[in-house]
């Protein structure tokens, strides 16, 4: 079976809450995990008896934070034989005040496992909060074939983290179409799709940016807008962010300037999936802001990633563009991944009662140009 099938199927075993192997041969390790959030009890049990020893919590550097563990690194911790799924569950979701834990149980991990672990789970849109147990009574040459007599996905940590590269670097153009929209009908809309995974993005060519051509030196600067995808401001007009109102200003500006592309990416609640992005709400609603809700459940202030991006810049022959953009983030990761920034257009919309408290955090924490 090809890497990348393999490492879909395992993504899609840990959406439905089952367990799979993942393997570090460097350091002879394997263990069983399961996405914390869709534990129960026949799973739980399963660890005990497939890995014969104590299943582990694996929890990212940002959730140990959150939860007052001060770490630079993930960590874990083993749990007994007397803990059931709710309680497994409630230190999932759990605030630090509602936790009974003691925090010296609590130790920092450099295991690349369980690393690979945590990004698998933030691949599969689940909280980085998982179960791992460790696959104590079987030799690591053995652990392919032992994955297979018990009907287990079994991952290599360096084909899982060769699919990551690989995903984003060979983007191909599969569609293009003329796309009249509401602000122009000089429009072209294009789908790039990787080769090794199921992965699609598109953007839209307006005005001069439709004459682009692969492989042909573009003879202008493009104005340039990449949006992540929002699914609650872009489609639902949201009132608590302001990227539904980005999203058609950037189109509008494109028509008008009669130039320009629109890069659309899959990234939703800056890559961390509609769910996750929607329990960041709620702990919105309960006090937080956007940063520490993000921190609170385990991810990065930002877990976008902008790498696909270039590799769509690249397809169309473009490493200089004038970007509209308020995220000095982003001006650094497409600088640092070789697109020259010729010039920032601002891009700034009014505030409302509902998200008067996003924008000042984008401001003060981000560091947004707002």
């Amino acid at each position: 079976m090809k890497t990348y099938l393999q490492i879909e199927r395992a993504i899609s075993e840990l959406k439905r809450g089952e367990i799979i192997v993942v393997t570090d041969y460097d350091s002879h390790t394997s263990v069983l995990l399961s996405a914390g959030e869709l534990i129960d009890e026949n799973t739980l049990n399963k660890h005990l008896k497939l890995g014969l020893s104590s299943p582990n919590i694996i929890l990212s550097a940002n959730r140990c934070n959150a939860l007052g563990f001060k770490t630079k690194e993930n960590c874990s911790f083993i749990i007994n034989s007397s803990w059931k799924k709710e309680d497994i569950l409630n230190f999932v979701f759990s605030k630090k005040e509602n936790l009974n834990l003691d925090l010296k149980t609590l130790v920092a991990e450099k295991n690349n496992a369980y690393k690979c672990c945590l990004n698998m789970l933030k691949k599969a849109e689940l909280l980085p909060t998982a179960l791992a147990t460790l696959v104590s009574n079987v030799n690591i040459e053995n652990i392919n074939r032992w994955s297979t007599k018990n009907s287990l996905i079994h991952i290599d940590i360096k084909d899982f983290e060769k699919h990551l590269l690989n995903s984003v670097n060979d983007l191909e153009i599969v569609a293009k179409t003329h796309l009249p929209i509401k602000y122009t009908s000089d429009c072209d809309f294009i789908v790039f799709r990787s080769k090794n995974s199921f992965y699609e993005y598109f953007c839209l060519l307006f005005g001069l940016a439709r004459k682009i051509e692969k492989n042909v030196k573009v003879p202008f600067v493009p104005t340039v807008r990449i949006h992540s995808q929002c699914l609650t401001g872009d489609l639902l007009t949201s009132l608590k962010c302001d990227c539904g109102e980005q999203l058609n200003n950037s189109l509008e500006l494109l028509a008008e300037n009669g130039e320009g592309i629109l890069i659309y990416l899959s990234q939703e609640g800056r890559n961390i999936g509609l769910t996750n992005k929607l329990r960041t709400y709620n702990l919105q609603d309960e006090g937080l802001d956007t940063v520490d809700a993000n921190l609170t459940l385990g991810f990065e202030e930002d877990e976008r990633s902008y790498t696909p991006a270039k590799h769509i810049l690249d397809i169309l022959n473009i490493n200089k563009i004038n970007l509209i953009t308020n995220n000095p983030d982003k001006i650094r990761q497409l600088e640092k991944l070789g697109i020259s920034i010729a010039r920032r257009i601002p891009l700034l919309v009014k505030s409302n009662k509902f998200n008067e408290s996003y924008l000042k955090t984008k401001k003060n924490k981000s560091e947004h140009y707002l």
